[in-house]
Formats: C-alpha cells, sequence, structure tokens
C-alpha cells in the first residue's frame, strides 16, 4: 500500500484563547473547509492568504494555508504558516499532524515523527495520525515500531484500507508471508481498486510461488495503472529453480520480456515503486550473468533516468586541505547475517586507522554488539530511495564500498547514482551488478578463474587473499548425539547445510549418485526460513530428477537458528556436500571449525569456486572433485572410510588457523584503497553519466 501520508477531512479545529476575538463568519470558515477537503487547493490557497491577512489571529486560515501550500508540493513556502498554526492553535491535533506533513515533504523525517507524536499527546484516537507515523518509522526502517502504529490505526478505524495495506507491507519485510498476504486480502476486500495493494499481493505471491496469481495480481494492479507492476510481471523469475529445462526457459523469458521493455521504452512509477524487486535470483542459474545484469541496468536507466544521480562532490577533485581519505561501507545486513560475519572486523580496524575516516550505513539496525569496536560514524538510512539518497551525498565520501549488491532494492538502486569519487562492491552477493557507476569489483585471485575478467562489468580488482577476517568459533563443551538432532545413528549422513535457492538442478544428479552409491546414505538438506514453501517446490522438482526408490533417503531438518546447534549439527554430518554452481560462502568457517570434511566441484565463476578455495588454502586438494561424478564418489568414499575421514579432519584442525584472525586481507584492502588517492586530487571523477 501507499507509503506516503494521508490526511483526514479538516474540521475548524480549535483555537488558541489568545486570538482576538475578531474571527471569520462560519460561512466563511465552512467555504475554505469545504475547498479544502474537495481537494482545491490553489483556490484554498487564495482564500486563505485572504483570512490570514483579515484575521491575523486566527488559526485557521494559517493551518489551511500550510497544509494547501504542501498538497500543491510546495512544502518549503508552508512549513512558515504551518508553524504559525501551531503558535496560534496549540491545542489542535490536527495542527502537528500537517506540521508533520510539510516536515516529511521537507526531507525532515525525525522532526515529522516528533510532529505525529505531539498531535497523538492532543488525541490519541486519531488513526490518520497513527498511519502516518508508521510511514515515518517504517522508511526509518524501525519496523516493530511501525507495526505498532499501523495496528493502532486499525484498533481505531478497522476498516482503514491504507493501514492493512501498510501492516502487511511490514510483515512481508519481516519475512512473515502468510501474515503479509492476509492483510493484502483484507485491503483489498475494503477497497478492491487499489492498484498497489494487488502489486503487493503479487510480490507475496510470487514468492509464495504461486507463480500464476502472482501474474493476476500484477496485471490488475497495472490495469489499475501501476505502471512497475507490468515490469515486475515481466521480469519474475521462480525463487526455487524447477529441472534444469524449466530453469533455461524461465531464464530466456526473463531476457525476451527484459527486450521488449527496453524496446517498449517501458517506464516506472516514482521510485519507491521501483524498490520492490532485485533480479536477485539470476545468479543461482550457474550461467555468466554479465550482460545480462548490464542489459537489466540499461533499463532501469532508461526507465527512470533520475536513478542517474551524481553528488557534487564528485565532479571536483579532492581539496589538498582533506587529508583523511572519507569511505563509507554500505549494507542492509549489518546484523547477524553471513555479510557480517565476514566483513564486520575488517571495517572496525579500519575506522581505528588515522588516515581514514570511515561511515557504517545501513537502512535496518546495526548490530552494537557485532560493531562495537567500530569507532566512526553510524549512518542509518531511510528506506526511501530519494532521501537516502541526499543523505550519502552530504556525506561527501571519497570510496563508497557495498559489501553486497542485488539481495534487496535499496542498495542495488542506490548503487546507479555517483555517490563518491569511487565506488566498490564487495562479494557479500557474489556477482557483477552491470551499473555503469560501479568502478570495482573487489575479489581474489586465489578463487577467481582465468578468464574471470569476462564476468564482471566492474573492473575487478584482485586481491591476493580472499577479503574476510573470522573470528574462531566457539565449540560446544560436549557435542548432541544423532538422536538429539533427530537424525538416525546407524546412517551415513551428506550434510548441505544452504539455502535451497542455492541447490541448482544439476545439483540433483551428484544427490542421486551418492545415494545409489551408498545404500546406506541419507542426504539431510534444511527447510528454507525465508521461502517455507521451498522444501514442497523441490520435492516436486525431486519426483521428475531423483529416481523414486532413493528420494525417501532425501531428508528435511528444519532450519537451525541457534549458532551453537548449527554447530552440532555440522559435527553430525560424516560429510558436506557443497552444491554447485552457487556454493558455500561463509558457513564454512563453522564446518571448518569442526573437522568436519567438505566435498566440493570447482566451478565456472567465483561464486561456485569458495568451497574450492578454502580446500586450497587447507591443502585440502583431494576434495576437489573435477566432474560430478567424481564428486560423488568422493563423498562416498569419505563417509564410508572412516581412517581416511579422519586424515582429512586431522588435517583441517591441524590448518584452519590460517581461516581465522587473519590481518593480511585488511593490509591488502589499505593498500587498495591508498592507491586510489592520487586520481582525486589531480582530475575530475568519472561520473560514467
Amino acid at each position: 500500500m501507499s507509503k506516503s501520508k494521508t490526511r483526514k477531512p479538516f474540521k475548524s479545529g480549535k483555537t488558541s484563547k489568545k486570538t482576538l476575538s475578531a474571527k471569520p463568519s462560519p460561512q466563511e470558515i465552512n467555504a475554505l473547509v469545504t475547498l479544502f477537503n474537495k481537494g482545491q487547493y490553489t483556490e484554498s490557497v487564495t482564500l486563505a492568504q485572504s483570512m490570514t491577512v483579515r484575521f491575523p489571529l486566527h488559526g485557521l486560515g494559517w493551518k489551511v494555508l500550510g497544509a494547501a501550500l504542501t498538497e500543491k508540493g510546495m512544502s518549503a513556502d508552508a512549513l512558515a504558516p504551518i508553524l504559525k498554526a501551531v503558535e496560534l492553535s496549540p491545542d489542535d491535533s490536527e495542527v502537528y499532524s500537517n506540521l508533520g506533513n510539510t516536515l516529511l515533504s521537507l526531507g525532515r523525517p525525525g522532526d515529522a515523527e516528533a510532529s505525529y507524536r505531539l498531535a497523538l499527546e492532543i488525541n490519541p484516537n486519531s488513526c490518520t495520525t497513527h498511519y502516518n507515523l508508521g510511514n515515518i518509522l517504517r522508511a526509518l526502517g524501525r519496523l516493530d515500531e511501525a507495526k505498532t502504529s499501523y495496528q493502532q490505526a486499525l484498533e481505531i478505524n478497522p476498516n482503514f484500507a491504507e493501514a492493512h495495506g501498510n501492516l502487511g507491507s511490514i510483515f512481508h519485510e519481516l519475512e512473515r508471508l502468510d501474515m503479509a498476504k492476509a492483510c493484502y486480502q483484507r485491503a483489498l476486500e475494503i477497497k478492491p481498486n487499489v492498484a498497489e495493494a494487488h502489486y503487493n499481493l503479487g510480490n507475496i505471491s510470487k514468492k509464495l510461488a504461486h507463480l500464476d496469481d502472482a501474474k493476476a495480481s500484477f496485471r490488475k494492479a497495472h490495469q489499475l495503472g501501476f505502471k512497475s507492476a507490468y515490469t515486475l510481471e515481466a521480469l519474475m523469475l521462480p525463487t526455487i529453480m524447477g529441472t534444469r529445462q524449466e530453469m533455461l526457459e524461465s531464464r530466456m523469458e526473463f531476457e525476451r520480456n527484459l527486450d521488449k521493455l527496453i524496446a517498449d521504452n517501458v517506464t516506472l512509477d516514482d521510485l519507491r515503486s521501483t524498490i520492490e524487486e532485485t533480479n536477485f535470483y539470476l545468479a543461482f542459474h550457474g550461467l555468466n550473468d554479465r550482460d545480462l545484469q548490464i542489459k537489466v541496468a540499461k533499463y532501469y536507466e532508461q526507465a527512470r533516468p533520475s536513478l542517474l544521480y551524481t553528488a557534487p562532490h564528485c565532479t571536483q577533485p579532492k581539496p589538498v586541505t582533506q587529508e583523511k581519505i572519507r569511505i563509507g561501507f554500505l549494507s542492509k545486513f549489518l546484523y547477524n547475517h553471513s555479510v557480517s560475519l565476514c566483513f564486520s572486523k575488517i571495517i572496525e580496524i579500519l575506522s581505528l586507522k588515522g588516515q581514514y575516516e570511515v561511515t557504517l550505513i545501513s537502512s535496518s539496525p546495526i548490530d552494537e554488539k557485532i560493531y562495537s569496536e567500530f569507532i566512526g560514524t553510524r549512518m542509518r538510512l531511510p528506506n526511501e530511495l530519494k532521501l537516502a539518497r541526499q543523505q550519502l551525498a552530504e556525506l561527501e565520501l571519497d570510496i563508497l564500498v557495498y559489501l553486497d549488491i542485488g539481495m534487496e532494492p535499496l542498495s542495488y538502486f542506490l548503487a546507479f547514482s555517483r555517490l563518491a569519487r569511487t565506488q566498490c562492491v564487495l562479494a557479500g552477493h557474489p556477482v557483477t551488478t552491470g551499473i555503469a557507476n560501479m568502478d570495482y569489483f573487489l575479489s581474489t585471485s586465489l578463487m577467481e578463474p582465468p578468464d574471470a575478467t569476462e564476468h564482471y562489468s566492474e573492473k575487478l580488482a584482485l586481491l591476493p587473499s580472499p577479503l574476510f577476517y573470522f573470528a574462531h568459533p566457539v565449540l560446544p563443551a560436549t557435542l548432541k548425539t544423532h538422536t538429539e538432532l533427530g537424525l538416525p545413528e546407524d546412517r551415513h549422513i551428506y550434510m548441505c547445510p544452504m539455502r535451497l535457492q542455492k541447490l541448482h538442478p544439476d545439483f540433483d544428479e551428484a544427490i542421486s549418485r551418492i545415494l545409489q552409491l551408498d545404500a546406506n546414505g541419507i542426504v539431510v538438506l534444511f527447510e528454507d526460513i525465508v521461502l517455507p514453501f521451498g522444501k514442497e517446490v523441490l520435492i516436486k522438482r525431486f519426483k521428475q530428477t531423483i529416481p523414486t526408490e532413493i528420494q525417501e533417503r532425501i531428508v528435511f531438518l528444519p532450519w537451525v537458528k541457534d549458532s551453537a546447534d548449527f554447530i552440532n549439527t555440522i559435527a553430525a554430518a560424516d560429510v558436506i556436500l557443497d552444491p554447485f554452481h552457487f556454493g558455500i560462502g561463509s558457513t564454512a568457517i563453522m564446518i571448518y571449525a569442526t573437522g568436519t570434511p567438505l566435498v566440493t566441484k570447482q566451478g565456472a565463476f567465483l561464486r561456485g569456486r569458495v568451497g574450492a578455495g578454502f580446500c586450497k588454502m587447507l591443502d585440502l586438494t583431494e576434495c576437489i572433485a573435477e566432474d560430478t561424478e567424481s564428486y560423488a564418489q568422493k563423498a562416498v568414499e569419505i563417509a564410508n572410510d572412516q581412517v581416511l575421514r579422519k586424515k582429512i579432519s586431522t588435517k583441517i584442525l591441524q590448518n584452519n588457523s590460517i581461516l581465522f584472525e587473519n590481518l593480511q586481507p585488511i593490509e591488502e584492502l589499505i593498500d587498495f584503497f591508498d592507491s586510489l588517492s592520487d586520481q582525486w586530487r589531480t582530475t575530475l571523477s568519472d561520473t560514467k553519466d
């Protein structure tokens, strides 16, 4: 539903006792209120201005003048009359609510929040003000507080369709998909022709793998005037892949639809509407995404040229007097997430370096426990593209480092702008962005293939070491038994502790061969915490790709959130299976801390070569397979040969210190950053517009 403010019909409001006895007639008051409530804002401004001249100490004229100017998009002009109305009518909750609307339009969300809260102190039963406060809190990323505000609005007015819709959006962001769907459906019961509600319902249906329902909702939204819905339908990809043929067909359809969007010059709605979707699932197809990512980015540039914003300081050389390098690190995932697991300590250490001014930037709350030693500036971005871009530009950064691009929409669309003199992306999502204003992709020669430059639209910067810093995981004093973990005691356990979208249909052949070669083996997968339908979709695919007689030996466990329980589960496996073509990442650290053997097949792209890279670091080349058959044979040999398994485990535990608390990658990153500075002082930055 709409993220924008709403307003309720004006009443005359309360007037301060200080107001002089001279006041407009009831007829004039009614005429002004009627004009405003009919949306005749130009006429409202004219009559309100006349009223303020004739009755300067009567609050209504100032109140309507400020509100009407705000509605006309003249928020800067509206602020003075709104503040005058506050002075004259301090007991009128609507005045504070209107002030909040104006401040929000001026890009001052914190002040707008304070105004809405003052309005609610005067009148706690204003469902509109609760709703508007919810919108502010949502834009600031304070989702639980926003949820409460929407629920309070609905307690006052259960038929407030917009509040149902925005509450659905909160549940959507919190990945509580069934509750989000119920909210959107309720909003549409109240107002069946709200385009954005159909659009949001389409997004939920897509995530729930109800693709036909999703397409129907997107079409309805488009029919009702929501342009972005057409793009979402055209660029829809399954969240869990079907068979290889189905995957290839969905990818070809994606590109055909993209070509049509470009040829037809299809535009998008305002920028908030574009922040709903990225082409995240392309990366799991096991193919070179560079050209397709570039084409997607070109489409967005064409559909919304305003994405190509350039911060003013990026057109000027860095001042000689400004010695320190200003670096910003940006990600939504600065909490207990694989992105923070990889990069948090690097950022903390860099913040301690005297040559840098470091800012930590996120649209979500930053976990202070994870970043407890960070001494730079913290910035919380609103989930509003234009406003977030403005705040980033004001930092006047020399280097902006995106820890990931492509996993969520805000950072993806921010990356189209030139917000720093040099812009880099790390491998938090290990695939090229296709975005012209992204200068460097930072990777490592240890894990990239010889033809790696052909996989990136950015300039590929290859550091000698993988860019991560890990503390050694704390291992439980006593490991749980198979029975305690819900695993059989008398089976060989081949475990793949990955999100289900990583399981490429090509990996089904490896699962089949392992189970065919080892009649006593089971393959353990994990139900998806974000995509609860994933198990069902995957089982449907297995019925087409895996022989019936061995399907029952594929076991799904609940997703394990607790790190100690996860380590216990990993330690219970005989072999960890690294899936292809998008394999293991930071999870390898937990695995190698336990000494559990991992088998991998080196892929064609970085995202399928991390497991092999770790094996090389640990001198475990015997765990790297050349093809699917040897992959299955290695896994079965290790699971069935206790001596071999013990030998590999011992080597892991002897060598795994190289993975922990290694400062070498940080020194290499510092050298890279320092190498950039001369060009800022001598030449103008390339804005790539």
